[in-house]
């Protein structure tokens, strides 16, 4: 979510004078179609346009990878850069003066403090970069990186770098350029010595620049070259650098990424090299540690689709199982690729090539297909409790799975691995959901339909607010924000509802503040679609009208539940439950009637 404020003149001002059409095409060949300006995406390949610019709304939308949002999200999804930086870019481009804001003493003191970091990072790549490839330390590492099939080019792409054996060297060469001792500490590339001064946290390993997006320095990885321990060490956390938020090669592959329209993620700085350095450019490793919310996030900024290509041994296979549950929450197309003899990709990349390697990442399989397919490689099943024991571990991931027809076909291959009926796993699976409901019996919730006509009409009803914001009284007279359904629309209402309440303006341009990426792109397209012909009060009435006989039909049956669950518990009270459900009846039969 960006965090402005849409209110503020300097921002208003720079959306009043921008002509978005003008901006885009400076990246994108447009052309005059009706009332709105089309193109091929910048944001993933196409041939056919389907990225839209509507010069009246101030809006783009893409109907392919459903990218959206007003002049200012464009700029930074076209550059790579935040909303700071895009108000600036636009101003530049506008040749208006950007305004200084007044900081506090402690904010000066914290950007000082960022760039000295950067600044000392910087220089300490280039230091240990030429202690491998233009002095004699290095001869050892680059003979071992050249064993692991990484060349000189590579090296020197990647700004490659050994740290030697020594205790002060990289502090004692960096404070001469003027580094505090400090700083190298708050950079995490020296430790404080106990009475005076400091010492070096890398030695006698091969260091790997981790750059952020901007492609600046902000920590480094160390590997040993025999079998010392760690086997690895990371930076630790700084004014630049925090674990969870970074991939290692982002800054090189986001733009493979975004072409490819899917991430491919390795554990390891060697897996990442390998692949990119022979031509599969989007990828990017996990720094070695367990796959975080907020990676996934950051893939999802570029693409959908994440294919996890992580070891092939016990060990890798638990880390992608913990990483497909952070991903499959986050909304992103997970798949799973498997390499032979439980090898890492780096190893299969130098023993069996890229096209093997490329095999391997397309026939990667689905979530739930790996989920099950590690069940049964780790369980016995040839005895009737084995059987049992596969099928308990199968039922929760079956029941978390959001396509019906998925789920059939897996029930009946796991019935056929099993040799037992699919009507037993089909029992359990209706059980464990069974159980799931029963177990809050006091918080019944009934899901609402989401059939494609209220769909439509809530985006109809959102629609006509957003571009007539007068309608939102006569609107919300009879619905409420919750009577949307959760996701994208149900947070573009919750947005629209509050504002009113506190008397903002309905204008998107206005909410956008407000929005994640998701709704934004439910925003834009809403503003971008084909008019389906002029607004009819009658059509938007009977919209209002479908989505409160949702609600009320979701009420119904949850009073009707109640009554239920507590007529078989003996509890009087179901006949008030009884009562309630029939007045919702009454109300659902009126609305009808004047429906049809």
């Amino acid at each position: 979510m960006i965090k402005y404020s849409a209110a503020d003149d300097f921002i208003e001002k720079l959306r009043a004078q921008s002509d978005i059409v003008a901006i885009v095409s400076e990246y994108v060949p447009l052309q005059k179609k009706g009332r709105n300006y089309w193109g091929c995406c910048p944001f993933h390949q196409e041939k056919t346009p389907s990225f839209s610019v509507a010069p009246d709304k101030g809006f783009f939308y893409c109907f392919g990878c459903q990218a959206g949002g007003d002049v200012f999200r464009f700029l930074m999804k076209i550059e790579n850069i935040g909303f700071g930086e895009a108000a600036k870019l636009l101003a530049q481009k506008l040749n208006i003066p950007v305004p200084e804001r007044e900081r506090s003493e402690a904010e000066r003191q914290r950007e000082q403090e960022r760039e000295e970091v950067f600044q000392a990072n910087a220089l300490a790549r280039d230091f240990f970069h030429a202690c491998l490839l233009k002095s004699a330390l290095g001869v050892y590492a680059l003979s071992y990186l050249k064993d692991r099939g990484v060349s000189v080019d590579t090296a020197q792409e990647l700004k490659l770098g050994f740290a030697p054996d020594d205790w002060s060297k990289l502090a004692t060469a960096l404070q001469k350029r003027g580094i505090r001792p400090e700083i190298l500490v708050k950079a995490g590339l020296a430790l404080p010595r106990p009475r005076d001064g400091v010492y070096d946290r890398f030695r006698n390993r091969i260091m790997f620049p981790i750059e952020d997006v901007r492609e600046r320095i902000i920590g480094f990885g160390g590997r040993v070259m025999d079998d010392a321990q760690p086997k690895y060490l990371n930076s630790p956390e700084s004014p630049v650098f925090s674990k969870k938020h970074v991939l290692f090669n982002i800054s090189r592959a986001y733009r493979a990424i975004k072409d490819a329209g899917r991430a491919i993620v390795v554990e390891g700085y060697m897996d990442a090299i390998a692949l990119s350095s022979q031509g599969i450019r989007n990828v990017v490793a996990s720094l070695g540690t367990s796959f975080t919310a907020e990676q996934a996030r950051l893939i999802r900024h570029y693409a959908s689709e994440i294919v996890f290509a992580y070891d092939g041994d016990a060990a890798g296979q638990q880390a992608t199982l913990r990483a497909l549950s952070i991903v499959r929450a986050g909304g992103a197309e997970v798949r799973v690729a498997s390499f032979p003899g439980g090898k890492d990709p780096d190893e299969v990349m130098r023993k069996y090539g890229r096209e093997f390697v490329t095999q391997c990442l397309n026939s990667a399989v689905g979530l739930l297909d790996f989920q099950m397919e590690q069940i049964l490689k780790n369980s016995d099943f040839a005895d009737l409790n084995g059987k049992v024991s596969v099928v308990n571990q199968a039922v929760p991931y079956l029941a978390m799975a959001d396509s019906a027809v998925e789920v059939d076909a897996h029930i009946a291959k796991l019935a056929e691995r099993l040799g037992i009926d699919e009507g037993s796993i089909r029992s359990e699976l209706r059980r464990h959901r069974g159980q799931k409901e029963i177990s809050r019996p006091t918080a019944i919730y009934v899901r609402r339909g989401n059939d494609s006509r209220q769909v439509a009409a809530e985006e109809y009803v959102l629609r006509q607010v957003l571009e007539s914001p007068e309608q939102f009284e006569a609107v919300a007279a009879t619905l409420v924000s919750g009577d949307f359904q959760n996701g994208p629309r149900r947070t573009l209402a919750e947005t629209i509802w509050r504002a009113a309440a506190q008397d903002k303006n309905l204008r998107p341009e206005s909410l956008m503040a407000e929005l994640d990426e998701e709704t934004v792109q439910l925003l834009s397209r809403l503003l971008l679609k084909e008019e389906q012909g002029p607004a009819v009060p009658q059509v938007l009435d009977d919209c209002v009208r479908i989505i409160l006989l949702a609600r009320l039909n979701a009420e119904y049956e949850e009073y009707r539940l109640k009554a239920d669950l507590l007529l078989r518990n003996g509890d009087s009270q179901y006949m008030q439950e009884l009562t309630n459900a029939q007045r919702i009846l009454t109300k659902i039969s009126d609305l009808t009637r004047m429906q049809g």
